[in-house]
């Protein structure tokens, strides 16, 4: 047996205002997470460490894009995936891959705490 109810038309806006912004503080505070700690394997070149400052310039951490590289710094692509030229000890090729698994909890730790702070909570 199984009883079926029709809900009418339901105006969600208002709760989709205040959805926005929460989601969108959660997307920053994950992004900003992720960036710093996977910054520490990104490829350095000393003397310039262009690769790891593009991050900080291109991402979009309330979209929770995290950008390495640009038109100024267009080896990025190569370093990621396969045409290492490493100079720097600890960095790895796919260094978003590498950081995941360490880091990703706290990763969500934080995105959860920036969704609470922004709901109010």
């Amino acid at each position: 047996m199984s009883v079926t109810a029709k809900v009418g038309t339901a105006d969600l806006r208002k709760a989709q205002r205040k959805a926005a912004p929460i989601a969108s503080a959660a997307k920053a505070a994950v992004t900003m997470a992720a960036m710093r700690d996977t910054n520490q394997f990104v490829p350095y070149r000393p003397g310039s460490g262009a690769l790891r400052g593009t991050a900080e310039l291109e991402s979009k951490p309330e979209k929770g894009e995290l950008v390495y590289g640009n038109g100024d710094v267009v080896y990025a692509r190569p370093q990621y995936y396969g045409c290492p030229n490493k100079t720097w000890p600890g960095t790895v090729m796919r260094w978003f891959e590498h950081a995941k698994p360490i880091y990703m909890s706290s990763w969500l730790d934080e995105g959860e705490r920036a969704a609470k702070e922004a709901s109010g909570k």
